[in-house]
């Protein structure tokens, strides 16, 4: 008897302990009447939103409009493309961004891994954008963001240069200072701050106090992308780094809360795939990460860019403190959607992203229940609208009315 009141003690303890922490505070998700480009972001006005959307001769260029999709206007418009995945400078004068221009060499596309992506601003106002890297074919600079003063950037660089340079296909991690002078918009003391021998990297955003920022690494065993915190400030060169999640499926796209107590971050986790059995399998067998750099493209490629057991994921929500305490906050990637990248508003309100997912006509989910799947082949061949095949999509050559996309909007009820 004095065991079960001592168990009934502990869980209410740890149920009080959850709502101290506002961990059962809800997480409502609506859909915008707008739906942007992957990758979208705020402008520090908290009206508008910048994004990258395709041109009227189909290159991907960088826009600004409301929320609801009005007042839009291109700021790239006329120059060479693509120009994709834009990131507000926080004074708005400038908009940095990725693009191909000047590439020969070209893989994915700007700004979310591949090669061929340097880094450029453009001004709010409109003008010539201005390069920031300029290291083009056998390079890759993608996933840049400002810190939260708008004086540093952080990005990952992928050097596959193996004929001017010394690249083997490894990633690092560099910061650097921007610069606004006489000379122009420029980066100086650029350092890296983080590698390893062949293991993928992918920065994300950083901390509210622009000590550090979130950064995405395999390690451990082949292609376990956990999520990490990079600490800038003892050593400004070096990272001092925490391991914030430990758990064979894909964990990564990560962004603080207002307050810097918690972690939001994407996992497909929970969501039975391709990728997954993969992930679980590598994690039980042990094999290294090392060879990372040559294993995350093709099966990237086949866990996520094809419709046939593809994974799919959610928001969750870790205590910065105590990473070991997670919560789910989304439960979209049920029906298939892939949640990317995502940022909250200047008020620390709203978190905006566009999530995507291919035609439940042609997908094909785990676990494998045929009448489903013929069901919705069915429904999906008798929609009036299939005929509409203009324009290809972002992924591949996938044409554009086999994938979906909508714009979303989460926010911490009470």
């Amino acid at each position: 008897m004095m065991k079960k009141l001592a168990l009934v003690v502990a869980l209410v303890a740890a149920g009080a302990s959850l709502g101290a922490r506002g961990d059962v505070t809800p997480f409502v998700v609506t859909t915008n009447p707008a739906t942007f480009g992957q990758a979208p972001d705020w402008m520090p006005d908290g009206e508008h939103v910048v994004h990258h959307a395709a041109d009227e001769d189909g290159t991907n260029q960088i826009w600004i409009a409301k929320l609801d999709g009005t007042e839009a206007r291109c700021l790239t418009c006329g120059q060479p493309g693509p120009n994709m995945v834009p990131d507000s400078r926080p004074q708005g004068d400038v908009i940095l961004f990725h693009s191909w221009r000047g590439t020969n060499i070209t893989l994915g596309a700007p700004g979310f891994g591949g090669l061929g992506s340097d880094l450029y601003v453009v001004p709010v106002g409109g003008g010539d954008a201005v390069a920031l890297t300029a290291d083009h074919d056998g390079f890759d600079n993608y996933h840049a963001y400002w810190s939260p003063d708008g004086n540093h950037i952080v990005w990952t660089r992928l050097n596959w240069n193996f004929v001017t340079d010394t690249g083997r296909g490894y990633w690092d991690i560099r910061v650097a200072d921007y610069v606004d002078d006489e000379t122009g918009p420029h980066l100086e003391n650029i350092r890296v701050v983080h590698e390893g021998p062949g293991h993928y990297f992918e920065t994300q955003h950083w901390s509210p106090d622009g000590r550090g920022f979130l950064y995405t690494e395999s390690i451990g065993t082949t292609l376990n992308l956990e999520l990490f915190f990079c600490d800038l400030s003892a050593d400004p060169d070096h990272c001092a780094v925490t391991q914030l999640t430990d758990n064979p499926a894909w964990d990564e796209q990560a962004i603080f809360t207002p307050d810097g107590s918690k972690v939001i971050f994407m996992s497909t986790r929970d969501h039975p795939s391709a990728w997954n059995t993969w992930a679980d399998a590598f994690w039980t067998a042990g094999t290294p990460a090392d060879l990372d750099y040559l294993l995350i493209l093709p099966l990237f490629e086949v866990g996520f860019l094809q419709p046939v057991a593809e994974a799919s994921n959610d928001l969750y929500e870790l205590d910065f403190a105590h990473p070991e305490q997670v919560r789910r906050l989304t439960h979209n990637g049920d029906d298939g959607w892939i949640i990317p990248e995502f940022v909250w508003d200047p008020a620390g309100v709203r978190l905006l992203w566009t999530e995507t997912k291919y035609n439940d006509g042609v997908r094909m989910q785990l676990p494998p229940d045929p009448v489903r799947d013929l069901t919705e082949l069915i429904a999906f061949l008798q929609d009036p609208t299939l005929p509409d095949l203009g324009g290809l999509s972002g992924v591949g050559l996938t044409p554009s009315f086999l994938l979906l996309h909508r714009t979303e909007l989460g926010v911490y009820a009470g």
